[in-house]
């Protein structure tokens, strides 16, 4: 990920991720976000379940019960393919902020691949409140939201004032290097290895 996010970020924001109905909470963040779509440049790349392909198909509209699983309009209308590898990389270091959100089952442990990805390629990460792995703290290496209406002032703060805040980027991006580094997860294997 070193190779990504070095030139322009035009991305305000990037979500990249799952949508069905075991992510009702990040759906609900996701609906507010994305009315901001209007002002900023928000980009969705969303992989949604089954269900809600169904729901938002021809057939499925003539199913009145699949109506629940629909997409709300302010995210349909801004919807994109999920992206992979180094796609996803090249968008992440397009972006200026990558928005997380855990699925309803994590609990409050926290830490899933977009967090490192983000980190890796310099983005911003905005993440929901909860326990993280070493070298993801919030203010110093990346930001946090408890609901919409956090997560919408954060945005707001970020993209007014960003070139204080791209700063929180940088200093994750270096964290990461440093925490996870291939010599020091190498170092770790080897002590696994020696204890068997």
């Amino acid at each position: 990920m070193a190779a990504y996010g070095h030139g322009e970020r035009p991305v305000d924001l990037l979500f990249v991720g799952g949508y069905s109905r075991h992510h009702s909470a990040r759906a609900k963040i996701l609906e507010h976000v994305a009315r901001l779509a209007g002002n900023l440049h928000i980009v969705y790349c969303l992989d949604s379940s089954r269900l809600t392909r169904l729901a938002e198909s021809a057939l499925g509209r003539l199913v009145p019960p699949l109506k629940k699983h629909r997409r709300p309009h302010a995210i349909s209308k801004i919807a994109r393919s999920p992206v992979f590898g180094r796609q996803l990389y090249d968008l992440i270091g397009q972006s200026k902020i990558v928005l997380n959100g855990a699925i309803d089952m994590a609990g409050a442990d926290r830490g899933n691949m977009r967090c490192f990805e983000a980190f890796g390629c310099g983005a911003l990460l905005l993440s929901d409140e909860g326990n993280y792995p070493d070298g993801m703290r919030n203010e110093e290496t990346m930001l946090t939201y408890s609901d919409a209406e956090s997560c919408i002032r954060q945005i707001q703060r970020c993209l007014d004032h960003w070139d204080r805040v791209q700063g929180i980027a940088d200093n994750g991006r270096r964290q990461i290097g440093k925490t996870y580094s291939k010599a020091r997860q190498w170092s770790a294997f080897e002590a696994l290895v020696a204890r068997l």
